[in-house]
């Protein structure tokens, strides 16, 4: 195994799990694995590929992934082929020639062309060393990305008993494993579950404003001494995503967009920059990114609320695949969560719809909560973290600072409660600034006692407070349609001075850390 480690891939020693894994393969057993992102999920199916006798048929969900690993199997010494809808006819001939004359170790196929009733027949008839089943989730409905087609993928037991099956994802919870297991009907797998711990990237927050200033000042101060770092910037749609690359184009930076709806040889040459570093920054949708093994991205930036939390931590992931420091910073603004609302209203299934509502509310948690965010991050996986300071996210590096807000928390929750709980944030925030709106007006809400209390502070500061009262359970939104804050039992105790509330104060970023390291220096915490 060690021997053909080294052939193939040049290493030494197996990462974390690798070898167990490939182990398990060799023995002819079933094998699932939950491994982060950069972890090394394809070595551990394409060197038992190598070493066995018979071909690995490796079920892919992106033509473009495909063309990836494929490219690089070949290049590290495998025999490699791919069978999907941009084949040609003579591209399917040689790989149909290859399979029968024993001369290939990979069959990277698309689940569409594996659910084809004369697809299946044909496999019967050659040497199958084993399925792989690569980004499994996708068989989930449980699973951030899930393809009906993956359901194809629980007849490969009934149609082929004795061939063992190896599944691999980055992103799932424990419920998604347990309905990949079941759904798969894997038999006495060796399952592996590694840390989602990723060390070496740091977590961030921050409140959205400009989204495209507050993008272009962090590239102004990230890229001061360091020009030709590459990153990644993340956009929820195609629009933006082109808005962001042409604004950071006139201020001087290599950015380039990147989406489905450009055509594959575009998208195909921009990533190819990318990976060869022409193009240090691309602006994507979430149609970028999924198989990319670039080593040295250097930032993870998100413009726009991420659906979920699977998809938000497989994006960052991409960031410091080589074990060094990354930062991921998320811009999150509540006028993300009335746009993903509404996608999520158009789901017809209502299974379905429910499942997105949960998920997207479990990402807004996330993005509201002022505890450390590898805690919160690694729990929704299942996963503990027994220190009670990372040191690598902005709540626990000093990029944040707590101070009292009782007066102003009491202050919100007031015109909360007077106004019925029947409105939302915005108009909280016009009645606490004072502001003669149309709708406060109409309302009547300007001879509230709470009218005008809060001019002290700007609209922004307002916003952030109300997400913070949500985020510690102060006030409750029921319905993300229409997300009216309502007063809580917590948040009564604040009224009736029962209770003190603190706010994070946000500072900006790598100064703040400096900040805090300096206090450290001089024997402060």
């Amino acid at each position: 195994m060690h021997a053909a480690l080294s052939k193939f891939f040049g290493f030494r020693s197996f990462r974390p799990h690798q070898e167990e894994i490939v182990q398990a393969i060799l023995d002819d057993r079933d094998a699932f694995a939950v491994m982060p992102t950069g972890g090394g999920k394809s070595l551990c199916y394409q060197l038992p590929a190598a070493m066995k006798k018979g071909v690995c048929i490796v079920v892919s969900p992106l033509i473009s992934l495909m063309k990836d690993q494929v490219d690089a199997a070949n290049a590290n010494g495998l025999r490699a082929g791919t069978l999907n809808s941009m084949t040609t006819a003579s591209e399917r001939e040689h790989v149909g020639n290859a399979i029968r004359a024993g001369e290939l170790d990979l069959l990277y196929v698309s689940p569409e062309r594996f659910n084809t009733g004369l697809f299946i027949e044909r496999l019967k008839t050659i040497d199958i060393a084993f399925f792989a089943i690569d980004e499994a989730h996708c068989i989930s409905s449980w699973g951030h990305d899930f393809r009906p087609d993956y359901l194809a993928l629980s007849r490969i037991v009934s149609e082929f008993p004795n061939i063992p099956i190896a599944a691999f994802t980055a992103t799932a919870t424990p419920q998604v494993s347990q309905d990949i297991l079941q759904r798969l009907g894997l038999r006495k797998p060796h399952i592996t579950r590694a840390s989602f711990n990723r060390k070496n990237l740091f977590y961030a927050v921050q409140p959205k404003k400009n989204v495209d200033q507050q993008i272009l000042a962090f590239l102004q101060d990230r890229l001061r001494n360091r020009k030709n770092e590459s990153g990644i910037i993340y956009r929820t749609s195609r629009k933006n995503v082109e808005a962001t690359a042409e604004f950071l184009q006139s201020k001087g930076f290599k950015a380039k967009p990147y989406h489905a709806g450009m055509p594959d040889q575009q998208r195909n040459a921009i990533q190819d920059e990318f990976l060869q570093d022409d193009c240090p920054i691309i602006v994507a949708t979430i149609a970028f990114g999924m198989g990319i093994d670039k080593p040295n991205v250097r930032f993870v930036l998100h413009g726009d609320l991420p659906k979920n939390i699977e998809g938000y931590y497989q994006e960052t992931g991409r960031a410091g695949r080589d074990g060094e420091l990354a930062q991921c910073v998320l811009f999150f603004g509540r006028q993300d969560i009335v746009m993903l609302s509404y996608f999520i209203k158009q789901i017809e299934d209502d299974e379905a719809q429910k499942i997105a509502r949960m998920q997207l509310n479990q990402m807004i948690h996330f993005a509201e909560h002022d505890a450390c965010r590898r805690v919160s991050l690694l729990a929704y996986f299942g996963e503990s973290f027994s220190e009670t300071d990372c040191n690598h996210c902005d709540i626990c590096s000093g990029d944040v600072d707590r101070v009292d807000a009782t007066i102003e928390a009491q202050k919100a929750l007031s015109a909360m409660h007077r106004t019925g709980g029947r409105f939302g944030a915005g108009h909280i925030t016009d009645i606490l600034l004072g502001e003669k709106t149309e709708k406060v007006l109409e309302r009547g809400h300007d001879r509230l006692p709470t009218f005008g209390v809060g001019k002290e502070h700007n609209k922004v500061y307002w916003r952030n407070l109300i997400s913070a009262l949500l985020a510690q359970g102060l006030a409750r939104v029921e319905d993300l349609e229409y997300p009216v804050p309502k007063v809580t039992d917590e948040g009564w105790k604040v009224l009736r001075n029962q209770r003190e509330f603190q706010i994070i104060r946000q500072q900006s970023g790598e100064r703040a850390a400096t900040q805090k390291k300096k206090s450290r220096s001089r024997g402060g915490r």
